[in-house]
């Protein structure tokens, strides 16, 4: 199987520093895609937005339904939600910029997040001291991975994203049955 370095298909966007843009902006308020936006669109979680604020898109890095975004301390990658549409990377995140229609993006998340292969890869190639480790834009793109047609690419893509899907209606299925049954109990004791 013929493997092919990821910055053939994509390119990496950097997410900005909040602090650098608050002096040169100005005191506007900036919606930022954070870790909590992350866990929502990587869990497939739909959240209730009451008020959607309105961003600044400095170096256009205002997000869109379907941009692919990597967790630079998580070492994960997911597709963004409609819940964070408009939303602004910071520091923290990188979006992927699909430059050819030769990688599917279910297939690049598959790859980027669960194959065994890309996993050492990614695990070579961390930085840093402490207890946060990246991975650098450099040596993002150097990772290689299997290339398959395209049609067997989303395919893999469409699996990998429904199965997490319902990984995640079964994780909170599982949160309201302990629920439940702990509130149960305790009227149970509470009665006795």
């Amino acid at each position: 199987m013929k493997r092919r370095a990821i910055k053939e298909f994509v390119t990496f966007v950097p997410g900005i520093n909040p602090t650098r843009v608050q002096k040169q902006f100005g005191p506007e308020v900036i919606n930022y895609y954070d870790q909590q936006s992350f866990e929502a669109d990587y869990k497939h979680v739909e959240v209730f937005v009451e008020n959607e604020v309105e961003s600044l898109s400095p170096n256009n890095l205002s997000l869109n339904e379907g941009d692919v975004v990597i967790s630079n301390s998580l070492q994960l990658a997911t597709m963004v939600g409609k819940n964070n549409v408009g939303k602004v990377l910071s520091l923290n995140f990188t979006k992927i910029e699909f430059d050819s229609e030769l990688l599917d993006k279910g297939y690049f998340l598959f790859m980027f997040n669960v194959y065994k292969e890309v996993r050492r890869q990614k695990e070579r190639q961390l930085q840093g001291t402490g207890s946060v480790l990246r991975i650098p834009l450099r040596a993002l793109g150097e990772i290689t991975i299997p290339v398959v047609p395209l049609e067997e690419q989303k395919k893999i893509g469409a699996i990998y994203i429904e199965t997490m899907k319902l990984q995640s209606k079964l994780n909170k299925y599982s949160d309201l049955i302990e629920q439940f049954t702990n509130s149960i109990i305790e009227e149970t004791l509470k009665g006795e």
